[in-house]
């Protein structure tokens, strides 16, 4: 039997932040409008958070997914301020400027500074060389471009067009820049292969730098004159994790965790969302669960786009937490942390030297690292046990880090569907799906699955989604 509304019911399935980021800016839209709305949150976990999960244990902070956000949405401005965490929020430490890749057998320095860049071996004379000419390079001409036509655009031709992440690094800056700098990089973001990504989709700044500038370099002196900083790298004093336990807090929401939503169906106008407690009818549903949970929920309301959405891989990942004695780690440079390349012999995608990074992640007198394992180039890392694990672990940090101890304390977390992989034709991919559910008054899809794997994209998103589910049903 279902649970009838008191008044406008909005549902939203994940308690994760692009799910709570709906809830919270539909209650502030129905709040601005007077309108009466009752938001309900159902999250099949024990707790909110999603895959932004902080642990904390013998006095270490831990992230077990996104260590952080970039504060390049203003609507996460708005949401932090709103759950109170203006004065929360913790940028890294002087020491997190530097970062390294392990290439050719050990750690180079991936710096900002010219010449000091072009002392660490990254790139050969060659691949200086024709990085030093990325500024002469012509923009790419898309099809759309060479016929004066736009709607060329669509379905395979346009697909066709949509540019590897790494042939668009390697037609600007060369293949050896695209291999040794922006392959590594890549790994630490999607934890996947450049060649296997839209650059349109997975860097869309990129793409937008050479159709506005022709160049990326010349887009990054224009930044630098207009005095344009990049976006910062933040958290919370008290993890990743506060956000979404703050949003819990905010009056006109209620959150229902261990309320596994089983189907979402049509119902006239409305919906009926059936999950592990019970049925609930809704004026609007908000989707915000993972890949591939969140196609099977879609296919109640949409076959053509749960189709397209189960065609969006998320492969699995590992996080595993080492700490060690600060004297065994004494010979190693604060710093953000290394990633590596492919082809040197080590499964580590990358590993993140918390304690130099923010502050508090750790006692004082010990050294804690945060290493990823699997992804889209090595799915088989992370179904290894916890002890296969911690040893691979242990040994790649003698190889990449020169640490060559015994942690004194150790975690693993194990996240079945990581993060998206937005394959070349995602944006066709992502504009079907929209099409599919354009029609389907009330339902919306959030989370990152489409848009942008970053937190901060992610509560754009969610937060789009909650303010249009609450203008709809404030004005039925």
């Amino acid at each position: 039997m279902s649970e009838p509304p008191a008044a406008g019911r909005l549902v939203v399935v994940g308690g994760g932040p692009s799910g709570l980021a709906a809830a919270w800016k539909a209650s502030a839209e129905a709040d601005r409008a007077g309108a009466s709305l009752e938001i309900v949150v159902l999250e099949a976990d024990d707790q909110v958070g999603g895959k932004a999960r902080t642990e904390q244990a013998g006095g270490y902070l831990m992230e077990t997914g996104p260590q952080g956000f970039l504060d390049d949405q203003p609507v996460l401005r708005e949401m932090i301020a709103a759950c109170g965490l203006k004065d929360e929020v913790l940028a890294p430490e002087p020491a997190a400027n530097r970062r390294y890749i392990f290439r050719g057998g050990r750690l180079r320095e991936l710096s900002r500074n010219p010449a000091a860049f072009v002392r660490s071996g990254l790139l050969g004379p060659l691949g200086l060389a024709r990085l030093a000419m990325e500024p002469l390079v012509p923009a790419r001409r898309t099809r759309a471009d060479r016929t004066g036509r736009t709607d060329s655009m669509s379905s395979g031709s346009a697909a066709d067009e949509d540019e590897s992440l790494f042939d668009f690094a390697a037609r600007r800056m060369g293949r050896q820049a695209a291999r040794r700098l922006i392959s590594p990089v890549v790994l630490g973001i999607f934890a996947g292969e450049a060649r296997k990504l839209s650059a349109a989709a997975a860097f869309p700044r990129l793409v937008a730098m050479e159709e506005a500038y022709g160049s990326l370099f010349k887009a990054m002196r224009a930044g630098r004159k207009r005095g344009a900083p990049p976006p910062g790298h933040r958290t919370f004093l008290q993890g990743i994790q506060s956000l979404s336990r703050a949003a819990v807090a905010q009056t006109g929401i209620e959150v229902r965790c261990n309320r596994r939503v089983t189907a979402i169906e049509r119902r006239g106008r409305g919906f009926t969302v059936t999950s592990s407690d019970r049925d609930l009818t809704a004026d609007a549903v908000v989707v915000a669960a993972d890949l591939p949970a969140a196609a099977d929920l879609v296919k109640g309301v949409s076959a053509a786009a749960a189709d397209e959405l189960r065609q969006i891989e998320s492969p699995p990942m590992a996080v595993v937490h080492t700490a060690f004695d600060s004297e065994a780690t004494a010979h190693v440079e604060p710093a953000y942390g290394f990633l590596v390349a492919r082809g040197e012999g080590i499964r580590m995608l990358g590993c993140q030297y918390e304690t130099a990074t923010f502050r508090e992640r750790s006692p004082d007198g010990t050294f804690l690292t945060r290493s990823m394992f699997g992804g889209g180039v090595d799915p088989e890392a992370a179904g290894l046990d916890d002890d296969e694990l911690i040893d691979l672990t242990r040994r790649e940090l003698r190889r990449t880090a020169g640490i060559d101890a015994a942690p004194i304390y150790t975690s693993v977390a194990r996240w079945p569907h990581a993060i998206p992989q937005y394959a070349p034709g995602h944006p066709q991919r992502v504009a079907r799906i929209e099409a599919a559910l354009e029609p389907i008054e009330g339902f919306h899809l959030a989370g990152n699955a489409l848009h942008g794997i970053g937190l901060s994209r992610a509560i754009a998103v969610g937060a789009g989604c909650g303010e249009r589910a609450a203008r709809r049903v404030s004005t039925e």
